[in-house]
C-alpha cells in the first residue's frame, strides 16, 4: 500500500500543478469586438478605422479588397431576428442579418479601405441572407453563395466585383445563427 502511495502522490501532485486550458474572458471577447472602453484607453482601438459604417465606401479605395472587420460596436443593421457572419480563418469578413419576413432585404457591412461600408441585399429576408444572396453597394457587389444544406456552418464562397468588372473572390466559412 505504502508503495502505491509513494508512486501515486508524485503523479497526483504533477496533474494538480499543470496549469489549466485558458478561456476567453469577458475583457478578452470586449476587446475582439471593440467594446472594452479600456483597449481606447490603453491605444487598441484604431481611430482610422471607425466603427460606424457608411452607405458610401472611401473614394479611391480598391471596392474589390475586403478586410477584416475588427470593431463594429456602432454598425447598426436594423431590425434582426438572425444573421450571418463570412470567416476566413479567424477574421470576421462580413456580418449580415435579416428578419424573418422575405418582403424585407437583408443588410450586411463590411470593411473595405479601412471604413465600414453597409451593403443591401435584394428581398428575401433572413431566408436569403442564410442560403446566398448578393448585397449591393455604391459602385460594388458582394454575392455570398454557401455551400448546400441548413447547417450553420458551411463552406462559402464569396465574390466581390467592383463596377468596372474587377473582381476578386474569398473562400471560408459561412456560419449563421
Amino acid at each position: 500500500m505504502s508503495r502505491l502511495l509513494f508512486v501515486a502522490l508524485p503523479l497526483a501532485l504533477a496533474a494538480c500543478s499543470s496549469e489549466p486550458s485558458q478561456q476567453e474572458g469577458a475583457d478578452d471577447f470586449a476587446n475582439r469586438i471593440g467594446q472594452n472602453e479600456s483597449a481606447a484607453v490603453d491605444g487598441m482601438a484604431n481611430p482610422d478605422k471607425p466603427n460606424t459604417a457608411n452607405a458610401q465606401p472611401p473614394q479611391g479605395a480598391d471596392l474589390t479588397q475586403l478586410q477584416k472587420l475588427g470593431d463594429i460596436g456602432g454598425v447598426n443593421l436594423g431590425a434582426r431576428e438572425g444573421g450571418c457572419t463570412l470567416m476566413i480563418g479567424k477574421d470576421e469578413m462580413i456580418i449580415a442579418g435579416g428578419v424573418n419576413d422575405r418582403a424585407i432585404p437583408g443588410k450586411a457591412v463590411v470593411r473595405i479601405g479601412d471604413s465600414l461600408t453597409t451593403v443591401d441585399a435584394s428581398v428575401g429576408g433572413l431566408d436569403a441572407v442564410k442560403s446566398g444572396t448578393t448585397f449591393e453597394g455604391e459602385g460594388f457587389t458582394v454575392t455570398v453563395s454557401p455551400a448546400e444544406g441548413d447547417q450553420q456552418r458551411r463552406p462559402a464562397n464569396v465574390l466581390v466585383r467592383d463596377a468596372a468588372g474587377k473582381s476578386q473572390s474569398y473562400s471560408g466559412n459561412w456560419i449563421c445563427g
